[in-house]
């Protein structure tokens, strides 16, 4: 197996940047990693790559931060999501998924920035919506990668506590990534070049999770958090309607 310089470098540095940040709110491992990604390796390689590297990362901070977790809101959303994986899976597959991916990223924009400017009274209908929010997060997870979003969105409008956010959050995209996982190899997706990438970028996890464990004994304001939050669904929503 050939172990060029470059590439080790350049996806180790995305994956310590989003497995430091992914750390600290609890999602946005696969949101900025996939975008970067796919700048240089095929997408058919990156998103079954991301979701393999986020399986070890997601384990380590799930075992740190278990205790702030709302297994009832984990069990709705990840229980929903499994509904949407399968038409994910299939337009990955077989789906030139560019507009798809545009639409979605600037849709998760427009959607972030009502939520900061307007962001209004939590949802009434919490558990009908928890499950609508999970089958998207589910569709968007087997097809791009990137099932964050939406969850995070609902979360914000929601006024999840910081903790319980963060560590519901990274259970959920642990839970996704492994099933998400399971569906792409039914259908073929998996190959040894994915495997490669996850190995390409094994430097970088262990830093990402290094570097969060430092930044959330130091962050703790809730503004603060609610801003990297939504500037990250941004970011990620812009990179997918640009790239």
């Amino acid at each position: 197996m050939d172990f060029p310089i470059r590439e080790i470098c350049y996806a180790s540095s995305i994956f310590w940047i989003a497995g430091s940040l992914q750390g600290l709110t609890g999602f946005g491992f696969n949101l900025l990693s996939i975008p970067a990604m796919v700048l240089w390796f095929p997408a058919q390689v990156v998103v079954p790559g991301v979701l393999m590297s986020y399986l070890p990362l997601g384990t380590g901070q799930f075992i740190q931060l278990r205790r702030d977790v709302d297994w009832k809101v984990l069990g709705m959303i990840v229980g929903s999501a499994i509904v949407g994986m399968p038409l994910g899976a299939f337009v990955l597959r077989d789906t030139d998924a560019d507009v798809m991916k545009r639409a979605i990223g600037l849709a998760m924009v427009v959607l972030a920035v009502v939520l900061q400017l307007r962001p209004g009274n939590p949802f009434r209908h919490d558990a009908l919506t928890c499950v609508g929010v999970g089958m998207f997060s589910g569709f968007l997870s087997s097809s791009i990668g990137v099932s964050g979003p939406p969850i995070v969105l609902f979360g914000l409008k929601q006024c999840w506590p910081q903790a319980m956010m963060r560590a519901t959050l990274l259970t959920c995209f642990l839970c996704t990534s492994t099933l998400s996982l399971c569906v792409l190899w039914a259908v073929g997706v998996l190959t040894l070049e994915s495997l490669q990438f996850v190995l390409w970028g094994a430097p970088g996890l262990v830093l990402g999770f290094l570097t969060a464990t430092y930044l959330r004994a130091r962050v703790h304001q809730v503004a603060v958090f609610r801003w990297i939050s939504i500037g990250m669904v941004m970011a990620g929503g812009l990179a997918a309607a640009i790239f």
